[in-house]
């Protein structure tokens, strides 16, 4: 999921039942008003299910015991924005959270790696995506499936982002047909 689509994810989006998340917005903020709600998604491709997996699953299990704890022991200084109530990921208190603070605090990370003599890259959220990207394609899923998970409008974008993934699977897949040209 993208960073804004995370965000913006509410208990109703998780269907813990058929384990699917459900993506239906991305987090925003408009500046000038200084206001921030979920919107729709840009296109419909955006708008999508993901199979949830089970590690997944018991992560938002947790999250989401943990947090009624904190609303029942918290009472009336759980605050959350009216735009965004019943959000996953939130702050102690209740407040659903910020992109930018999410960035900010992943680089604190990398410093103190990078501080400690560890050579470490930096990261952003979307790292997480592309990784999870390139490796669900160098462990076999069609690109096309891929397509659809990541909420790409086209095969195009996915191949043009994921392709440096292909030419190892190129050989591989060529091997399938050593045997039919003898």
């Amino acid at each position: 999921m993208r960073i804004g689509e995370k965000c913006a994810l509410q208990w109703q989006d998780i269907d813990f039942k058929n384990k699917l998340l459900k993506v239906r917005g991305t987090l925003v903020y408009l500046r000038d008003d200084k206001k921030r709600f979920k919107d729709s998604p840009k296109t419909s491709k955006n708008t999508r299910d993901i199979p949830m997996l089970d590690n997944v699953e018991q992560l938002l299990k947790k999250r989401k015991k943990n947090q009624l704890q904190s609303i029942i022991l918290l009472g009336d200084k759980w605050k959350t924005e009216d735009s965004l109530k019943d959000i996953v990921f939130t702050y102690d208190t209740g407040g659903a959270m910020w992109l930018s603070a999410i960035r900010v605090d992943m680089k604190k990370i990398v410093d103190k790696i990078n501080d400690a003599d560890i050579e470490f890259e930096k990261i952003t959220p979307h790292t997480f995506r592309h990784t999870f990207a390139t490796r669900g394609l160098e462990r076999g899923i069609p690109s096309k499936v891929m397509q659809t998970i990541l909420g790409h409008t086209s095969l195009a974008m996915t191949m043009d982002l994921y392709s440096h993934v292909l030419p190892n699977t190129k050989a591989e897949e060529m091997q399938k047909l050593s045997g039919l040209f003898k």
